[in-house]
C-alpha cells in the first residue's frame, strides 16, 4: 500500500468514526430526556459496537499509539450497557421461550420461572438507572469530544476513490478468523464461539458499514448470512450466561426441565452455526 493510499483510507476511517460520533451525541440526547424508550439505547448499543468494530477493520492504517489509547476506553464504555442488554435478552427471549417450552403440569418450573421474571426485571430496572446516570455524566461527553479531537489530523480534503483490494483484504481477514475461532461448532466451548460471533459481526459491519466509505459494494446474500451465522453463535453464548445471571437471583436453583429448556435451544443454535459455518468456508470473503 502507497503512502498516499494509507494517508487517504485512515482520512475514511476518521470520516466513519465523526459520523459515529454524532450519531452517539443525537443518542445520548434521546437518553438524557425524561422519557428516554428502550429502542434510543439500543441504536446507541448498535452505533458504539459499529464504530468499535472500525478499530477492526481499519486496523493495518492506524498508529499503534491511537489503537492503544481508543480500543480501551471505547470497550469500557461498551461494557457499561452490557447489564441492561443482557436483563433485555432474558426477559425478551429466553425465560418467555422457557416457559412455553414446558409441559402444562410442570407447576415447580412455571413458578421458579415467574419469580425468575420477576427479580430479573427488578435487576433491569436497576441496571437501566445505573446507566443512565453514566451516559449522562461529563465523562461520556468528554470521551466522544476527545476522540473527534484526536482524529481530526487524520481527515484530508480530497475525494477518497475506491479501496475495494483493500475492503475485500479486510473481508478475507475477518473470514479466516471466523473460520479458526467457529473450529467444531457441536461441541466448542461456548466462550470461544462466542469470540466466533464477535468476527462474524465484525465482518458483517465491514459490508454493511464501511464497504461504500470504501467506493465498493458487498453482496446482499453474504450480509444476510452473516447476520443468521451471528444470531445462531449469540443464541449458544446467551443459553451459557443467561440461565447462571438470572439464577443468581434466586435461592433455589433452576429446576431440571428449565435447565433442559436453554441446553436444547442452545443444541438447536449449534446445529445452525454448523450450518452456517460451513458456508463460510466454502465461499471466499467478495
Amino acid at each position: 500500500m502507497s503512502k498516499h493510499s494509507h494517508a487517504v483510507i485512515l482520512s475514511i476511517f476518521a470520516g466513519i468514526v465523526t459520523e459515529h460520533i454524532g450519531a452517539l451525541r443525537d443518542a445520548l440526547t434521546k437518553l438524557g430526556a425524561p422519557s428516554p424508550c428502550d429502542e434510543d439505547l439500543h441504536q446507541f448499543r448498535v452505533t458504539l459496537r459499529r464504530l468499535r468494530s472500525a478499530w477492526v477493520s481499519f486496523a493495518p492504517v492506524l498508529p499503534a499509539s491511537f489503537v492503544a489509547q481508543w480500543k480501551p476506553r471505547l470497550r469500557a464504555l461498551a461494557a457499561s450497557t452490557g447489564p441492561v442488554r443482557e436483563w433485555d435478552v432474558l426477559l425478551s427471549e429466553w425465560l418467555p421461550a422457557a416457559r412455553d417450552s414446558l409441559s402444562k403440569d410442570d407447576e415447580a418450573g412455571r413458578a421458579w420461572l415467574d419469580q425468575a421474571i420477576a427479580c430479573a426485571k427488578d435487576a433491569r430496572a436497576a441496571a437501566w438507572e445505573t446507566l443512565r446516570t453514566e451516559l449522562a455524566s461529563s465523562e461520556v461527553s468528554l470521551t466522544l469530544l476527545a476522540l473527534d479531537d484526536a482524529v481530526a489530523p487524520f481527515h484530508r480534503e480530497e475525494d477518497a476513490g475506491a479501496h475495494s483490494r483493500f475492503a475485500r483484504r479486510r473481508a478475507e481477514a475477518l473470514r479466516k478468523k471466523l473460520i479458526r475461532r467457529g473450529r467444531r461448532p457441536r461441541r466448542a466451548p461456548a466462550p470461544r464461539l462466542h469470540r466466533a460471533r464477535i468476527a462474524a459481526k465484525q465482518w458483517r459491519y465491514l459490508y454493511e458499514s464501511f464497504y461504500h466509505a470504501l467506493g465498493t459494494a458487498a453482496p446482499k446474500r453474504y450480509r444476510a448470512h452473516l447476520r443468521k451465522l451471528q444470531d445462531a453463535l449469540g443464541e449458544v453464548h446467551d443459553a451459557e450466561v443467561s440461565l447462571d445471571r438470572v439464577a443468581e437471583l434466586l435461592d433455589a436453583p433452576p429446576p431440571n426441565s428449565v435447565v433442559s429448556a436453554f441446553h436444547k435451544r442452545a443444541a438447536t443454535a449449534r446445529k445452525r452455526a454448523a450450518k452456517g459455518l460451513r458456508w463460510v468456508r466454502r465461499h471466499k470473503a467478495r
